[in-house]
């Protein structure tokens, strides 16, 4: 019997309180000024509208480069210090001729996708292949194993490395400046009113149980200007369409995506692929929207993570993914094979179940919070803290008769599972 998972749950019920710490995070969000506060649609599809986007470099008159950009709200970053909103101009030497600046770079064919995947996670999207009969401002032999290592550690961390990073971003400066112009990319994140954003915040919510606590957090956020996503379940056992329809009518500009549970469904499905593209058509289906994203759940001593999992999501055609807490704050396309997954991966940062239940839950779970804002800042990066809509008020939750009734008829199974299960195991499904 496993009676460290049944007490965990019930410290859990005791001490983790969402709401305080939450809030003072908003507060400290809307204090910054610059910090664009959205769901997570909102952030792949501007990501991926930056990573096909290109600068257009030229000198239109001695002494005078010309900087534009057709993607919307873009912000140009000059040197790794400046921002400015194009199109704009930027004194250069006098020598260099009128006309276009082309950067190339060579690399081997096999390569070609996954360069411009990584030039494009930069803002580099005005770097472009050059012919191997033609000159290159970076040649293979400086740029092949950079690919190569990035390639590698995302595959295996779902990131890239920053020393990887570091030197890409120091061949391409200087190709620039071989050029005769500074080191200029598409900055990370976009713009408002001629002002650039200096961070992204936005909060993914599980809601493994209390979707009728959804709108009070949501009246919450409004006061802050934070939209957000919830991450639902069409086939879980704690609510059902009615519950997500009445949820949707005030949903307002947040989001919902799919909280997926491939294993546990591919009984009903068929297998884990027909699972993710049924759960994808059931939660459309039932609000009447598009669930872009999805995240696994692994509630109910249950893990819905399989090696089938990252093939069964890109199979389904969602947009984006938030499967991983790696402490990097940008999206990214992973590796596959020699090219990149369609579906963007967008990281997740810091879960309010990560805190250890006790009388100081709020207070680490803020100082937490503040840490990974803090750092996401830094790069011009994305935050996505993680919450479960349950831990904001218990007792609004069991204030419905239908989740008493649906909890109890729960908790049987449950503790069969829990009496099953080996000393230190989370799930039951577990090999």
């Amino acid at each position: 019997m496993n009676l460290g998972m049944l007490q965990r749950a019930i410290s859990r019920h005791r001490y983790v309180k969402n709401r305080l710490a939450y809030e003072s995070l908003l507060a400290h969000v809307d204090s910054h000024g610059d910090a664009w506060k959205v769901p997570q649609r909102e952030i792949a599809a501007w990501w991926e509208a930056r990573g096909a986007a290109e600068l257009d470099l030229r000198v239109s008159e001695r002494g005078t480069l010309r900087v534009s950009c057709a993607l919307k709200d873009a912000v140009v970053e000059i040197d790794g210090k400046e921002l400015r909103i194009p199109p704009f101009t930027y004194p250069v030497a006098s020598g260099i001729p009128t006309g276009a600046i082309e950067i190339r770079y060579h690399c081997a064919s096999v390569d070609q996708d996954f360069a411009r995947e990584i030039l494009g996670h930069l803002g580099y999207g005005h770097v472009a292949p050059a012919y191997l009969d033609d000159a290159a401002d970076i040649t293979m032999a400086a740029l092949e194993p950079l690919l190569g290592k990035l390639r590698e550690t995302a595959a295996a961390h779902q990131r890239y490395g920053e020393n990887e990073i570091a030197a890409v971003r120091a061949a391409v400066r200087s190709a620039h400046e071989s050029r005769g112009v500074p080191e200029l990319r598409i900055w990370t994140l976009p713009q408002r009113d001629g002002r650039p954003y200096r961070v992204c915040v936005s909060p993914r919510f599980d809601v493994d149980k209390a979707i009728v606590n959804m709108p009070l957090i949501h009246e919450l956020e409004g006061r802050y200007g934070m939209r957000s996503t919830a991450y639902i379940r069409p086939c879980g056992p704690f609510y059902g369409a009615r519950e997500i329809r009445r949820y949707v009518r005030g949903i307002g500009g947040n989001e919902i995506a799919l909280h997926g549970e491939f294993v546990t469904t591919s009984g009903r499905f068929g297998d884990e692929f027909k699972a993710a593209a049924g759960e994808k058509r059931l939660i459309e289906y039932i609000t009447g929207m598009e669930a872009s994203g999805v995240c696994m759940h692994g509630g109910e001593l249950s893990s819905n993570l399989s090696r089938n999992t990252r093939g069964a999501i890109e199979a389904a055609r969602f947009k984006y993914e938030t499967m991983y807490r790696n402490g990097y704050f940008h999206p990214l396309h992973l590796p596959n094979g020699m090219g990149t997954l369609r579906t963007l991966s967008i990281g997740q940062h810091f879960a309010d179940l990560n805190v250890k239940p006790g009388r100081d839950f709020g207070e680490e779970l803020l100082r937490a919070f503040d840490d990974r804002f803090s750092k996401a800042a830094a790069v011009g990066g994305v935050f996505v803290p993680v919450l479960h809509p349950l831990y904001f008020d218990v007792a609004h939750y069991l204030s419905r008769a239908e989740n008493v009734c649906r909890l109890g008829a729960f908790m049987p199974g449950y503790l069969v599972n829990v009496a099953r299960m080996r000393r230190g195991r989370s799930y039951v499904n577990e090999e």
